[in-house]
């Protein structure tokens, strides 16, 4: 056989060869659908849907602005909705979600009970569930990034009992039944009982975490009880509202506020030193970027911690001017 023409059959024969081992490498890479089976949630977007109870606030404005920002650093794509703090709402959005095969869901529960029904069906469609600031009283899911707001209650009743020299009279106001709420308030108890010179005599609830509803229940307390000497709030609503009922009465009140949260209406009121004494504050943004990380932590075959921590911080008027979420 001519030289040339041997070289050029060998060529063609090697040039075959390395088609069908590159195709059979190409097939090893992909599932059916055409997706590198390595590293799968590297090769397209990931989908991660975001319930928030309400964005009808500063926090949550800073949780959002978190979200965003760690989405878009890591090429994720968003889904937010606005539960505007109705169960109802907040179940047919999760529903949503699924019905739109979102890849994971970042829940921050209206009503830690009444939301179950809304984790329940996420954990039917196979789809992750992490819980952002309050954990759901039923269903799975995969980790509750949030801040120890038991801490929280108990860091506020350390500085309670402080201020008062350890003799007083406190009371509680409380919020709707989420977990974050409760979990306060047990942390704040827990701490006041080591000094039984401070009586907690009165607590109540509001039914809405609204600053309009908590307004109502700081005027009926202290018309109740006006020889308060402080006031315990679970969040900075209920804080803010201690010091517009006194600012707005004809009564002398001695009572001062602290919560929880450092929204900046409250940063500004500590600063100002009057009824607003203090805020253990929250890092909303940072708990934003922790839930997308944790989700794609546990999309990339990871295991994250059950609970993720994120620090909370006492502000008083020493410090609370150098504070911003």
């Amino acid at each position: 056989m001519h030289k040339n023409k041997f070289m050029s059959i060998v060529t063609v024969v090697i040039l075959a060869l390395l088609t069908v081992s590159l195709s059979a490498c190409g097939n090893k890479a992909s599932d059916p659908k055409g997706n590198a089976t390595s590293g799968s949630k590297s090769q397209k977007q990931i989908v991660i849907g975001v319930s928030l109870m309400t964005l009808n606030s500063p926090y949550f404005e800073a949780m959002k602005r978190g979200l965003e920002e760690e989405a878009a650093e890591k090429n994720v794509k968003l889904v937010v909705t606005d539960a505007q703090l109705k169960v109802a709402d907040q179940v047919s959005t999760v529903e949503n979600l699924i019905a739109q095969k979102v890849d994971a869901i970042l829940l921050n529960a209206v009503d830690s009970a009444a939301v179950a029904p809304a984790v329940e069906a996420a954990n039917d469609a196979n789809i992750p569930i992490i819980a952002l600031d309050v954990a759901p009283s039923s269903g799975d899911i995969v980790s509750l990034v949030a801040s120890n707001n038991k801490t929280a209650g108990a860091t506020a009743g350390t500085y309670v009992a402080g201020r008062l020299g350890g003799k007083g009279k406190v009371a509680i106001l409380g919020g709707p039944p989420i977990s974050s709420f409760t979990d306060r308030i047990a942390g704040f108890k827990e701490e006041i009982a080591k000094h039984p010179g401070i009586e907690i005599v009165r607590e109540k609830n509001v039914v809405e975490n609204s600053s309009d509803k908590f307004m109502e229940a700081a005027d009926n307390m202290l018309t109740s009880v006006p020889d308060l000497d402080a006031i315990f709030a679970v969040n900075d609503f209920g804080a803010l509202a201690v010091d517009s009922i006194v600012k707005s009465s004809n009564k002398q009140f001695k009572v001062f506020s602290i919560g929880v949260d450092g929204m900046p209406d409250a940063v500004k009121a500590i600063s100002e030193g009057e009824v607003v004494a203090g805020s253990v504050a929250q890092q909303p943004a940072e708990m934003g970027k922790l839930g997308i990380d944790t989700a794609l932590d546990h999309l990339n075959g990871k295991t994250p911690q059950p609970v993720r921590d994120v620090p909370v911080k006492l502000l008083t008027k020493d410090n609370a001017q150098f504070f911003a979420w």
